[in-house]
């Protein structure tokens, strides 16, 4: 039987030598290769009347020290498919450093690389992906009609695996840097609810749902929120977010700025001590907003399948959900002239988030900044 050789890799010395440079004075040049390339790289260290040769060779030390450590490796030509990097490394490192919540964010993020960048790239070698197929990949979600926030996602989702993998050394360099995400569907407007709407569907609901629809659309309250409110988090005068009940999941707050305290207005408050009147249990532990199950808070879904959208499609408002009810919250805000931080802190977000997400601008709004620069101009 013949034993298999194993070849050592040498040290690099590469070649330092004195070489006419175009100025017509001697220079040092050095000369080596980069592991995994053919081509010879070329570095002028410095002139020979000024660079002794000690100095030079001390140089060319520095450039070869990480490659005679094995610090700089060409890629390997890994057999490993993009769906086992996914599973294997990507996925694993995400719930390792939990950065997704399993209850939300993992569960969307893992429908995003399952449904589209798996589902199509999946069991292509990851180092034999290219930026046009990711490009090509992009365009064709795009064009299906899928909206701007999943092509997005998707985009995001490809530049952190494929610079992982980089990092790893699986491939030469990221093709999803240079992917561009292409035009999408346009989405649907951002609607919010005026203050004369708020005041009709507010009088059109029992105080169960009214309160719970003034937490949304006045204190601007996530409705995981309202409905993860235990009795002793109400008081007078301000509610205390400490926990959610995100799809039958009791745990922390979205962020650490959603664990706050919120003002509420007076006719908040006054809605929510008539409320607590016809509570059948009143011990701080108790829920806020129960279940059948007393022992088991609200599900924020089926109070707004029942009660609150079949009031708003008499209203004629049926295109208002939860997300348009907060989104009303920071607009109103923000009309009542509350700063940007301030309206950030109360809802529980950036104040990136609430300015560009949430709060919108009212034509009446608009009209009256018209109004104010015409009268500058005119002076």
């Amino acid at each position: 039987m013949c034993k298999q050789i194993i070849r050592k890799r040498r040290p690099q010395k590469g070649s330092l030598k004195r070489v006419r440079y175009r100025d017509g004075k001697l220079w040092w040049r050095f000369q080596w290769r980069k592991p995994g390339e053919k081509n010879v790289t070329t570095k002028w260290l410095g002139k020979c009347s000024k660079m002794s040769k000690e100095a030079a060779e001390s140089q060319r030390d520095r450039i070869l020290e990480p490659i005679n450590a094995g610090l700089e490796r060409p890629p390997s030509s890994s057999m490993m498919t993009l769906s086992q990097f996914i599973d294997d490394v990507y996925v694993k490192l995400k719930r390792e450093t939990k950065r997704w919540r399993p209850d939300s964010t993992e569960s969307t993020s893992l429908q995003i690389l399952n449904d589209h960048l798996k589902a199509h790239l999946g069991p292509r070698l990851i180092h034999m992906i290219s930026r046009k197929d990711l490009q090509d990949l992009l365009l064709a979600k795009a064009t299906i009609g899928y909206s701007y926030s999943v092509v997005q996602h998707l985009h995001s989702f490809m530049v952190e695996i494929f610079e992982m993998a980089l990092a790893d050394g699986l491939i030469r360099i990221n093709p999803a840097h240079s992917v561009m995400i292409p035009e999408c569907k346009q989405p649907k407007p951002k609607l919010t609810l005026t203050p004369q709407s708020i005041e009709l569907i507010e009088n059109s609901l029992d105080i169960r749902e009214r309160l719970i629809f003034r937490l949304d659309t006045v204190e601007g309250l996530r409705p995981s929120e309202w409905s993860g409110l235990q009795v002793g988090d109400a008081k007078d005068d301000r509610i205390r977010i400490l926990r959610r009940n995100y799809r039958f999941h009791i745990n922390d707050p979205k962020n650490p700025k959603s664990k706050r305290e919120v003002p509420l207005t007076s006719r908040t408050a006054a809605i929510l001590k008539e409320y607590r009147k016809l509570l059948v249990d009143n011990r701080p532990e108790a829920w806020l907003f129960p279940s059948e199950n007393p022992k088991s808070p609200m599900d924020y879904r089926n109070v707004f399948r029942r009660y609150i959208q079949p009031m708003l499609k008499k209203c004629g408002l049926s295109e208002i959900n939860y997300r348009a009810m907060r989104r009303t919250s920071a607009t109103q805000q923000k009309a009542a002239n509350v700063d940007a931080k301030t309206r950030a802190d109360i809802m529980g977000h950036s104040v990136d988030v609430n300015e560009n997400e949430y709060t919108q601008t009212p034509f009446d709004i608009k009209q009256r900044a018209m109004k104010r620069l015409e009268k500058r101009l005119v002076q």
